[in-house]
């Protein structure tokens, strides 16, 4: 009955958590906090100017992508946009919510027998969760339904990774970038030593371009990719829960055996709330 719109929906599902258009506000909170405090501590200082180079900015940010779209095959690079357009929002099914629904789910179908799932596959949102319920509903053994779905999850989860070994290695190439740019400085200023009063300010170019590459990868792609690991390990642990969840509802388990199974996976103090 399924089986043609979960193979089609095993290939589209990558996407690191569903998610809102809501952008998430540590992302917010934590960028205004690490960029205005540096940029007030530069005004501070004045001459504010100095630390505007766009010749530096180019070589870093040139360098840095082309470098990247070397080291990676284009779908890596398109996987590795979509994941942080993801990651920038909100997310939105955390795991407590998915033992409610499946709990929920669990009296349904004690109540209306397997083919109330039918509805809830149409209904949800997230792909993984709507291929474990049409498994659970075309009758699969329980075995194969734990096969497939951690097939999909080790899918994903290479996938995931792969984005975040993209701004890993950005993170990476950046700082390099910003040195290379530095030593070209370095090269233009010694061919212009016969005018001292042109030797601090191409120094201070020079320097620019490392502060540049520091920047970037510290107060960016390293944080995207801390950020894209966290989403994965959350995304995983709400993969693992419905894969449980869903063995369970095929074999119509009591609603709260279930319940107690799902709650094992979580942290202790996911509950004090």
């Amino acid at each position: 009955m399924f089986k043609t719109s979960i193979l089609r929906s095993s290939t589209k599902n990558f996407s690191i958590l569903p998610a809102s258009e809501a952008l998430d506000r540590n992302v917010l909170g934590g960028a205004a906090l690490a960029f205005g405090l540096i940029a007030f501590g530069v005004l501070i200082g004045g001459q504010w100017l100095n630390f505007l180079n766009p010749a530096s900015m180019l070589i870093v940010l040139g360098g840095t992508l082309g470098a990247t779209m070397i080291h990676f095959s284009s779908y890596d690079l398109r996987s590795a946009w979509n994941a942080f357009k993801n990651v920038m929002r909100s997310e939105e099914p955390q795991s407590i919510e998915r033992i409610d629904s499946l709990v929920r789910m669990a009296h349904l179908v004690r109540q209306n027998g397997l083919l109330v799932l039918e509805r809830e596959a149409r209904t949800t949102g997230d792909p993984f969760l709507r291929m474990a319920l049409e498994l659970t509903v075309d009758g699969q053994k329980p075995e194969e339904v734990r096969r497939i779905l951690e097939t999909e999850m080790a899918t994903a989860r290479d996938r995931g990774e792969r984005a975040v070994q993209v701004f890993e290695t950005m993170g990476q190439y950046a700082p390099a970038m910003g040195l290379i740019g530095t030593l070209i400085g370095l090269i233009q200023m010694l061919g212009a030593l016969d005018n001292p009063q042109t030797v601090g300010p191409a120094m201070a170019v020079a320097l620019v371009t490392t502060l540049y590459g520091a920047l970037l990868a510290n107060l960016f792609f390293l944080p995207v990719a801390g950020k894209l690991r966290n989403r994965l390990q959350a995304e995983a642990l709400v993969k693992a829960i419905s894969v449980e969840g869903a063995i369970s509802l095929g074999q119509q388990e009591n609603p709260i055996v279930l319940e107690q199974r799902l709650q094992s996976f979580m942290p202790l103090n996911s509950f004090n709330n």
